[in-house]
């Protein structure tokens, strides 16, 4: 079964079904972190998963979730590695090194917040630290500090300011 653009919510899909489509985007992205913000091929999956964190916080806050959400298909999401809450502050260190994971990847630190959807989040951050550079170059207050060895870290690596 492959889940497609077609596939609705609404439509009668089991927990089984979307589980295996769960597992296979794991397999291609090494994750189950689909975000709702997700398009294409995985938008139906995404929504799922977002449902399925909304259920799961309700369940926690003693409300009633929309969503069927057993103990055993808790278990078995938290067995593969779903993750019940995606908004996690990162460190500059773990960013730099995310970028680092990409220049591996790709030979260059040229990623952009149009990249694919698996490297948007980095490309987001990555968008901070030029604008941050452009603030501190222009005497003005960046939203993400930039010292002279950090900016050196970046051009060594061959991070693109523009």
């Amino acid at each position: 079964m492959q889940v497609s653009r077609k596939w609705s919510l609404s439509a009668h899909i089991t927990f089984s079904e979307w589980y295996a489509e769960l597992m296979k985007f794991k397999a291609k992205f090494g994750h189950c972190n689909v975000m709702q913000k997700r398009t294409g091929e995985y938008q139906s999956l995404g929504n799922w998963c977002n449902n399925l964190r909304k259920a799961y916080k309700k369940i926690r806050n003693s409300e009633t979730p929309t969503l069927k959400l057993s103990e055993e298909h808790k278990r078995q999401l938290e067995d593969a590695g779903f993750k019940w809450s995606l908004s996690t502050v990162r460190t500059f260190g773990e960013w730099y090194e995310e970028l680092m994971k990409f220049k591996d990847k790709f030979g260059d630190c040229n990623v952009t917040q149009r990249a694919p959807v698996e490297h948007q989040s980095i490309g987001r951050w990555c968008g901070k630290v030029r604008t941050s550079y452009k603030k501190i170059r222009n005497r003005e207050t960046p939203t993400i500090k930039l010292t002279e060895d950090t900016i050196r870290q970046f051009e060594d690596a061959g991070f693109k300011w523009r």
